[in-house]
């Protein structure tokens, strides 16, 4: 995990070279790599508490993945047809 944490925002910065946009893919691989730092945190904290094996640490589990998986595609989608529109009105 850690050197998830370490090496997303250095590929995160490769993608942003190669699509000419550095901070952006600076920024998402600061996200994705400090996301999934937290993420396993708090996943380790709700296994730890409710017990490996049981049916509840899976509801509880998958609730905190899908609600995030939703909000998490709902931002994209604003910020991406924010950044669409602000690029159209820009070419007009």
């Amino acid at each position: 995990m850690r050197i998830l944490l370490v090496l997303a925002p250095l590929i995160g910065l490769a993608w942003g070279v190669s699509a000419k946009n550095i901070k952006m893919g600076v920024l998402v691989g600061i996200a994705v790599g400090g996301g999934n730092f937290i993420l396993w945190h708090v996943y380790s904290a709700i296994t730890n508490r409710l017990g490996l094996d049981t049916v509840l640490n899976f509801d509880v589990n998958l609730g905190l993945f899908v609600v995030l998986g939703i909000v998490i595609g709902v931002v994209v989608g604003l910020v991406r047809r924010r950044t669409e529109d602000v690029a159209e009105n820009q070419s007009e």
